[in-house]
């Protein structure tokens, strides 16, 4: 809409200027003066300022048409600034009065991305970007964004972006060190928060950074008014592909083994591989069988070889093919790696993980005109469904042949809200409640008997909170017992177990930390519980004769599910 303004300006002031110049011209003509070209424009800009003199008739049509529309053009410019002016000021004024908003740090494509997604789902946004010529601001500012400029770390910006009332902080600039800088300055500023906790989301891009920083989320979060969550695209891309294309369709002990062809490698690559084998390792724990995964590339080798040793989750669970040529090799285009001794595809799934978006579409379409005749899906990263991806789309409308062809945009599936919805901590938090319905049902609670017994995406925002706390708590508990987090890479890192006496100490840990939530919503201790009263019979200390031997194994039930609540979220716990 702006674009459109401005244009309108510029043509508009084009044909008054040229009008202005002719007019000049043949009006000094009529009074026998020789005047330039030149001088005849230079008369013709001063009409745009309203100081064109007094002009004696006749004037010609053009310059009585000029004199009259280049004022107008200038009072129109004038009047649209003032009104972009008076917006912005009155949007700086209303910060002051914003809640439960969002805050983005870095406006990048990732940052574009995640404010548009934001702004789609009804969420105030204030967005902080260090260069006033980012040509991403207009777009932010067109469907509703804030934009403050200067450095996301300065402490005084993050307070005038309302930082002690805003809802979730996300940090995608460009470089690491800043986002990992936002997320210590941001604690910082929020530690006397009153009510609510600031849910703060920061990318690191730096694969080996990501996994040594992802163990302080449990760490550097444990605080009543700060969560950190760590996101890395190529991740959180994985998991997504995985939700919506399954190494199988539902796994049982009689589930076909999955053959997965991969081509080209790097971090999305190896992400891909991790989390096959997290999601296999329980078929491999019960079959003994193994996932076939081929890699083509120049480095599969040095790639296999790498993951193999870095990860024994991968080394167990998978059966590995190196297959050393690239895509533009005579091997490729003979295609012989994608069929058995039977004719038959060797592969179920294929995933095509060329960093170049042409290469690899155009390698992913040799692999249909091969594959066309038989039920394997191809999978192609992309940075965004968009150009090609859209000629592929429109074209599979009209013909069967792409059938089996699905564009993956990896900038789009991960940059937007559900980044938020799918964090470590939400994982975590959804599982809690998913194991507190079966708890329930198991004692004879139906779904739907209470406000509580319901779907999590149904479950109201304060009964979540709820859970997000309980999964705050679990590095501290942790540390308690001498345990720590790491990302799940080990073969076994899913079986940890407790011992009684660390079950015990966690129980009771667990407890407390459930009365004193108890507390601060206003609930006190009672003989009979009611719940408008806000009355409990189980606000005793654990050791106290009143708190029920039920009530002690719930809280022991919950602290052995917390391996299993991290598996869930790409973790697993190891002793000090």
């Amino acid at each position: 809409m702006a674009d459109a303004r401005v244009l309108f300006l510029f043509v508009f002031a084009i044909i008054a200027l040229s009008l202005g110049t002719v007019g000049f011209y043949k009006y000094f003509s009529r009074l026998g003066e020789a005047k330039s070209l030149a001088t005849a424009f230079y008369d013709a800009l001063w009409l745009f300022t309203i100081e064109a003199g007094n002009l004696a008739e006749p004037i010609p049509w053009q310059l009585e048409i000029a004199r009259w529309l280049s004022p107008v053009i200038s009072m129109y410019a004038v009047l649209l600034g003032l009104a972009v002016l008076f917006r912005d000021q009155a949007r700086l004024l209303g910060l002051s009065f914003l809640r439960n908003h969002v805050i983005l740090c870095g406006l990048g494509q990732k940052g574009l991305n995640i404010a548009r997604s934001f702004r789609e789902n009804g969420y105030p946004v204030v967005i902080i970007e260090k260069d006033g010529n980012n040509p991403n601001i207009a777009s932010c500012r067109e469907f509703g964004a804030l934009v403050l400029t200067g450095d996301a770390r300065d402490a005084y910006l993050l307070k005038k972006a309302g930082i002690t009332k805003a809802r979730y902080l996300v940090g995608v600039c460009g470089e690491d060190g800043v986002n990992a800088d936002l997320a210590v300055i941001a604690r910082k500023l929020v530690e006397n928060r009153r009510s609510g906790k600031l849910s703060c989301t920061i990318h690191i891009q730096d694969m080996k950074l990501w996994v040594l920083l992802r163990t302080q989320e449990f760490r550097i979060g444990s605080n009543d008014a700060f969560r950190l969550d760590i996101f890395n695209i190529y991740d959180q891309g994985a998991k997504q592909l995985f939700r919506q294309f399954p190494i199988t369709k539902e796994l049982s002990e009689e589930s076909e083994t999955p053959d997965l062809l991969i081509i080209g490698v790097g971090d999305f690559a190896e992400q891909v591989v991790l989390n096959a084998a997290r999601r296999w390792s329980p078929m491999y724990e019960a079959t003994q069988r193994r996932i076939l995964i081929s890699v083509v590339d120049p480095e599969a080798e040095h790639f296999i070889g790498r993951l193999c040793q870095e990860h024994s989750l991968v080394d167990q669970v998978c059966q590995w093919e190196a297959l050393v040529f690239d895509t533009g090799s005579i091997d490729f285009l003979r295609a012989e790696f994608l069929f058995g001794s039977d004719e038959q595809p060797r592969a179920s799934l294929v995933y095509v993980m060329v960093e170049e978006e042409n290469v690899g579409l155009s390698s992913a379409l040799q692999l249909v005109e091969k594959l066309n005749p038989f039920d394997v899906r191809i999978l192609v990263r992309m940075n965004e469904e968009k150009g090609l991806a859209n000629l592929i789309r429109e074209s599979s409308r009209s013909t069967t042949v792409f059938n089996h062809l699905f564009l993956f945009g990896l900038m789009e599936r991960t940059c937007k809200l559900d980044l938020i919805y799918n964090s470590s901590h939400e994982a975590i938090s959804r599982a809690i409640h998913e194991e507190y319905l079966r708890q329930e049902a198991a004692k004879g609670h139906l779904p739907g008997s209470s406000p509580v017994l319901v779907d999590w995406d149904c479950l109201p925002e304060g009964y979540k909170e709820m859970n997000r706390s309980q999964a705050d708590s679990i590095g501290e508990k942790l540390r308690a017992i001498n345990c720590d987090i790491a990302p799940w890479s080990d073969y076994g890192g899913d079986k940890f177990t407790f011992n009684e006496d660390e079950i015990e100490m966690m129980a009771e840990m667990e407890h407390e930390r459930w009365c004193e939530q108890k507390r601060q919503q206003g609930w006190v201790y009672g003989e009979i519980r009611d719940d408008k009263l806000k009355i409990h019979p189980s606000m005793v200390p654990y050791d106290d004769v009143h708190l029920s031997e039920n009530e002690k194994e719930k809280d022991r039930n919950t602290v052995k599910e917390i391996p299993h609540f991290l598996t869930l979220a790409g973790y697993q716990i190891y002793r000090l």
